[in-house]
């Protein structure tokens, strides 16, 4: 009865049912829950082959769907509430885009809480906020991602105003002068709820692509995030469920064992079948 009950009571986006009783816009992927992300939040570089990351290149995919006649270019990527993995998301898509020969550039666009140079272990001493203020140009605080084609803007000093920089006419020419050098441009953004920083840049990008966290987004709250965004004639391109139950999110972990592994045991794992195909050749 408890349990009956806790279920009723619980409002929480789980499942893709719950979604599709919010609101029509394409579910473009489904990332099912890793409880070591934190650990190794770019899945698809130290991992390409776990069913995670393919979970992220079907997201690219889904993607070059959206419009056939007029791909955006310019997407912002947001959440209702922290803690849905936004940027997590945002990271391993632009990754995966990157890989297919995509020249792409990555915006730390969340100003208060940036995250983004952090996990891919680059310098953040400059970044957006110095070309908005005029202090650099926009092309002097790129940093290219290792020898691939994917290139970030950190987000540079925190300033005391997030959403007027972002709204301001230097943002649009950034966002033009990037344009011109990129293929795609791919923008992580604060969550709507707590601050305007999203819905702002949802007036300045082509679409806007909203994370759900299952279990951490109440149903009325992310409603309110796509009434939010569509109030000020933003474009929701689609919405990416995060953290889904493996059923809901992870078609092919039937297949694979190494997955549900702690990252100890898949490095042992790897060690023993490098041994075993060194004996096999010999």
């Amino acid at each position: 009865a408890a349990g009956i009950l806790r279920e009723i009571l619980d409002r929480s986006i789980k499942s893709l049912d719950d979604l599709k009783g919010i609101t029509d816009k394409p579910v473009l992927g489904q990332i099912s829950f890793d409880m070591y992300s934190p650990k190794r939040p770019l899945i698809v570089e130290v991992d390409p082959r776990a069913p995670r990351s393919e979970s992220f290149r079907a997201l690219r995919t889904n993607l070059t769907f959206i419009d056939a006649a007029e791909q955006p270019k310019t997407i912002v990527i947001t959440s209702s509430v922290t803690g849905e993995g936004k940027s997590t998301v945002t990271m391993n898509l632009a990754m995966t885009m990157a890989q297919a020969g995509m020249r792409l550039c990555l915006i730390e666009a969340d100003l208060r809480r940036p995250k983004v140079l952090e996990y891919m272990g680059l310098d953040g001493s400059v970044g957006l906020t110095d070309a908005l203020i005029g202090n650099a140009p926009i092309f002097d605080v790129l940093q290219q991602y290792g020898d691939t084609s994917l290139w970030v803007v950190g987000a540079g000093s925190i300033p005391p105003n997030p959403s007027e920089l972002l709204g301001s006419p230097a943002m649009r020419t950034v966002l033009a002068e990037l344009g011109e050098e990129f293929d795609q441009i791919i923008i992580d953004a604060p969550p709507v709820l707590p601050v305007t920083d999203a819905v702002v840049l949802s007036t300045v990008a082509d679409g806007v692509i909203v994370v759900a966290g299952s279990g951490l987004v109440e149903r009325d709250d992310f409603k309110h995030t796509l009434e939010s965004i569509e109030s000020v004639t933003g474009k929701v391109l689609g919405i990416v469920l995060n953290r889904a139950p493996r059923s809901e999110g992870d078609p092919y972990s039937r297949y694979s064992y190494a997955y549900s592994l702690p990252e100890e045991e898949v490095t042992r794992r790897d060690r023993r079948r490098a041994g075993q195909s060194e004996r096999d050749g010999r």
